[in-house]
Parts: C-alpha cells; structure tokens; sequence
C-alpha cells in the first residue's frame, strides 16, 4: 500500500496551529515563535515531511529548473559543455531538463515546447545545424522565458550567447601550417548555414592571404557532401595538397584514411589540424592536432548568463566570445623557431 505524502495540514493538526503557521515556520518566515518553530520543525522531521515541488512552484511562480537543448549527448565537446552548465546551476539550487534535436529542424522544434509547457525558468540552447527558421527561438522570448544561444549563434534572435572565437581559432590553425611550409592546404568545412562554420572559413582565408597563399576553391569541401571521400582523394592526389584544416576531428580522420589508402604519410607529407580537441584526437596515430574552444568554461558562462537573466530580467544583454586554443601533437611538422 503506498504510504500517504505527509502535507502542511497534517503537521497543523497535529500541534493544532494553522496551516499558514506551518508554512512560515517552514520556510523561515516571521511571527512563529521560536519554540513553536522549532515544535513544528521537529514534528516535520519526524514524519518525513518533504515540500511539494509542484504548489512551492505555483506559490513562487518558480519551478526550479533550466531547459537545455544540445544536439546530441555522444561528442565529447557537448559532454563537456553540460559538465560547465551543470557546475553553475546545481550550485544555485537548479535541476536540468535535457532534450536532444539531433541536428534536427523539427526535432528542436518539439523541444523548445516541451520545455515551456514544463514551465523552466530559462532554456540554454545549442542551434541544430540543420536549422535554418528561428520563429521558435523568438517564441522562447515572446514567452518571456529567458534564452541563452551557446556554440552557435543567429543573428535574428537578440539574446545573450556564449561562443569560441571561430574566427581566431581557424586563422591560429592555417597560420600554423602555413609557418610549418605548407603551401596547398585543403579545408573541409560544416554545415553552410552555421556560424561556426563561415567563422572558421573566413579564418582560414585570412590565415591564407597572410602568408600570400592562392585560395583555391577547389580545396574547399563541403562536409556533407555525398561524394566526400571521393573529393579528398581526387584532392589529394591531384593538387599537391601538404595541409589540411577541418571544421571537426572526426572530418580530420576522413582525412587520416584516404591518406593511408594512398600511403601518403602524416605528417611528412601532409600536415592535419581538426577542430574541438575530442577525445578521438589523441587515440588516433599520429596524435592529431586541433582547435580546443573550451566547452567547459563556455557551459559555464552560458548557464551564469542565463541566472543573471533569470534574477534580473532588464539586465543588459551579455555575450561572451571564449579564446580557443591550439593543441599541437604529431599530425603537424614542427613549425622552427
């Protein structure tokens, strides 16, 4: 038989005071004396009292909890991210809702409803990269429901966002081959309608005519493109390519297998950097070189952006844009010097 929740009134008629006196002594409010307070806070402890969330919420008009939607839960980057979010808001009495879009338009969609139905004080939210409508986003807003975009961002939707300096991150890498003699060098980038990925072209175009180097677009690849593998190895094997920078690692370790179909040798014929610093970057061999954009520290800011928000509605709107760091390992000759 389940056992019966014990409620404020149970206490109440059992020291035979009011429920509203409970509910003071309860929550530290005034006019209960100490000894009662501390009748009452005794018998609540006897009987194994435990506030209802659901009416403390509808009292406060709070329910305690943050909306995340990342893309999915299997990369490391995101892992680390909700290692930083999840840091801030437990600190400060929040519980997560997670949903995953799985780089899904609709599937987002879904889970920015679902996450105001459950009525979260505030949602975090990763863009999937295969979205290109924000009405839902600005519907969060319209809600008065506070919204923090973190990795990816859109111009349309005017809230605080956490991002890595792509810019800078992607112009460190090509610098860096560049420097190491590296004068054809291939770029496989993301999804076209991200940020992160025009960023991190326009810094390795900008690397590119630093060091005075032709931009060829045929060295250009388009991620998801059907016939990637085919292009790398027609690249790579007709263009002379001695470089190469990708918007992720695992597009990096597309690289690493055509390269050994061609037995052409990493890194004394082609130098690879990849982007995120996941985990997969240091197992593969030779070790890979990348971009690290600390995921953690950027959950973290996105999650104290988002209680800032929370707490103080009017506050000025707060962007942060982390500096990413480059992590050389055995993919890269050494640059002298």
């Amino acid at each position: 038989m389940k056992k019966k929740r014990i409620s404020i009134t149970d206490i109440a008629n059992a020291l035979n005071v009011t429920p509203s006196t409970v509910s003071r002594a309860l929550n530290g409010g005034g006019k209960v004396s100490e000894k009662k307070r501390n009748e009452i806070l005794a018998l609540a402890q006897e009987l194994g009292y435990r506030p209802n969330p659901i009416a403390k919420s509808l009292l406060e008009n709070k329910t305690h909890t943050i909306g995340l939607i990342i893309p999915e839960f299997t990369h490391h980057f995101y892992s680390r991210m909700l290692s930083g979010i999840e840091s801030i808001t437990s600190g400060a009495g929040y519980q997560l809702l997670i949903c995953t879009s799985n780089e899904n338009e609709n599937q987002e969609i879904k889970s920015t409803q679902i996450l105001l139905d459950a009525r979260v004080d505030g949602i975090i939210a990763i863009i999937s990269k295969m979205n290109d409508k924000f009405e839902h986003l600005q519907e969060v807003l319209d809600s008065g429901t506070p919204l923090v975009l973190v990795d990816r961002f859109s111009e349309e939707i005017e809230t605080p966002y956490v991002i890595s300096d792509d810019f800078k991150g992607a112009f460190s890498a090509v610098d860096y081959l560049s420097q190491s003699g590296c004068k054809n060098i291939l770029h496989i980038k993301g999804p076209d309608n991200l940020s992160t990925t025009f960023n991190r072209l326009m810094g390795y175009k900008e690397a590119l005519r630093k060091h005075e180097i032709e931009l060829k677009e045929e060295l250009v690849l388009e991620s998801n493109d059907a016939n990637l593998v085919e292009k790398i190895r027609f690249c790579l094997t007709n263009y002379l390519v001695d470089g190469a920078f990708t918007y992720s690692d695992y597009l990096a370790f597309e690289i690493y297998k055509v390269a050994s179909e061609l037995k052409i040798k990493i890194p004394e014929q082609l130098s690879v950097i990849g982007y995120a610093d996941e985990p997969i970057s240091t197992y593969i061999n030779p070790t890979l070189s990348s971009v690290n954009q600390q995921p953690f520290e950027m959950g973290a800011f996105g999650a104290n952006y988002l209680l800032n928000k929370i707490n103080n509605p009017e506050i000025a709107l707060e962007i942060k844009n982390l500096e990413t760091r480059l992590v050389i390992r055995e993919s890269c000759k050494k640059v002298e010097g």
